[in-house]
């Protein structure tokens, strides 16, 4: 897709309003033009080279709605040109340079109205929940990749007294907590994408190759719309936030190395990390999208929502603690007012994520039967900042896990000897 997206989509500077005066021009497949000219001018918009837009603007009568247009259009089939667009400049960004980004100028650009009048949010958000659970997977691709390269990098980097660093417990246990995160969050995404898949293909999506997937993740098919709209938002910035932190972490895991640029491509987590922190603000800021779940629990549809993760979760068949911060999460966004829940909107996003990760990792653990998973559900909902949770038992003990959950495989001598 084309076009921008603002941290707050209800916020426009374009006009659009209809157009009686013929124009020749088409768009560059021959289609014709659009009735609507829209005018006006975007301070930040990405990919400026894509070959069609879909946007948001402003009818003459104030009503928000969706419009698209194709980027290019031609008057004779062969030259083209921008469709009422000048780029006024490029600019100049932390990551993510690869994209341009600019600062346009719309003066008559032609494009069609997509939907009803005045009903731009909802018919926006069916793109938002694609590219917003895009943005969640980014994330954790990144984020994934980030770890691997560090895991690599432990095994072979030697520190003081020629010790690697995978031999020092230190380091291991800090490896240990964000591949918890990441995992945790990793299948937060990869659920999303689960109910977006339902949502677009029916139920039948889920039982894939035929072997099908555990009966308590999907969803009854009246929930999945619910389930989706609100989890979107809890994973696009979950996922993000956690993401940027998690690479941060992979860069000073490779010191003086992690904090170069372009001199060992495989090992540029530098460039991750700068690339990542766009992650938090395309389709919404963290603290947008924080108002945007509080205005689905305590609008219209609130109370459905909440029965139908109700459902999910008691579905889940999850232990007395899932159920325990599930039911407290419950009756604050119940007894809670709007106003109230929006001052704590990002912990309430949070707690959500950490509820639903952990009873998504809880399940995790019952299929595979491992010792590793039934530690990473465990330190999961207890939260990376709860030391206490994250490993127990005796020293060498407290290695082996963690080694066994950042490499999958037990520490060699020299980490047990402490």
């Amino acid at each position: 897709r084309g076009g921008d997206w603002s941290s707050d989509v209800c916020s426009s500077d374009l006009l659009a309003t209809p157009s009686a005066a013929p124009i020749s021009a088409k768009s560059i497949d021959g289609n014709p033009l659009g009735a609507w000219s829209i005018n006006g001018f975007k301070w930040f918009s990405s990919a400026t080279d894509a070959q069609m837009t879909i946007l948001l603007a402003r009818t003459p009568e104030g009503k928000l709605s969706t419009f698209f247009a194709p980027m290019r259009r031609t008057t004779d089939g062969e030259e083209t040109e921008l469709n009422g667009v000048t780029i006024q400049r490029l600019k100049n960004k932390l990551g993510t340079k690869s994209l341009p980004t600019a600062e346009l100028v719309v003066k008559d650009m032609r494009a069609h109205l997509m939907g009803e009048m005045g009903n731009g949010i909802r018919e926006i958000s069916t793109i938002l929940n694609i590219t917003r659970v895009h943005n969640a997977v980014t994330a954790v691709g990144s984020w994934g990749r980030g770890l691997a390269i560090k895991r690599a990098f432990a095994r072979v980097r030697k520190v003081a007294g020629g010790r690697r660093l995978v031999d020092m417990p230190s380091h291991i246990a800090v490896m240990a907590r964000d591949e918890v995160e990441y995992r945790g969050w990793m299948h937060l995404s990869f659920f999303t994408v689960l109910l977006l898949g339902i949502s677009e293909q029916g139920s039948g999506s889920a039982k894939g190759n035929g072997k099908g997937v555990d009966a308590v993740l999907v969803p009854d098919a009246k929930d999945v719309p619910k389930l989706l709209r609100v989890l979107t938002p809890v994973i696009k910035a979950g996922s993000a936030k956690a993401c940027i932190t998690g690479l941060q972490e992979c860069v000073e895991g490779l010191g003086g190395v992690g904090y170069l640029e372009n001199e060992e491509m495989d090992l540029n987590v530098a460039k991750l990390y700068r690339d990542s922190n766009v992650l938090s603000i395309w389709e919404g800021t963290t603290e947008t999208l924080s108002w945007d779940l509080v205005k689905i629990l305590k609008g219209r549809s609130g109370n459905d929502v909440l029965e139908a993760l109700a459902r999910w979760i008691g579905g889940a068949k999850v232990g007395f603690d899932v159920q325990s911060r599930w039911e407290q999460w419950d009756v604050n966004v119940r007894e809670k007012s709007e106003e109230e829940l929006i001052i704590d909107g990002r912990e309430v996003l949070l707690e959500l994520a950490r509820v639903v990760g952990a009873a998504l990792l809880e399940i995790d653990a019952r299929r595979d039967g491992d010792e590793v998973a039934k530690e990473v559900a465990k330190r999961w909902l207890a939260g990376p900042s709860d030391w206490k949770a994250q490993g127990s038992g005796s020293l060498k003990e407290r290695a082996r896990m963690n080694s066994k959950i950042s490499f999958g495989e037990a520490p060699s001598d020299a980490a047990s000897k402490l």
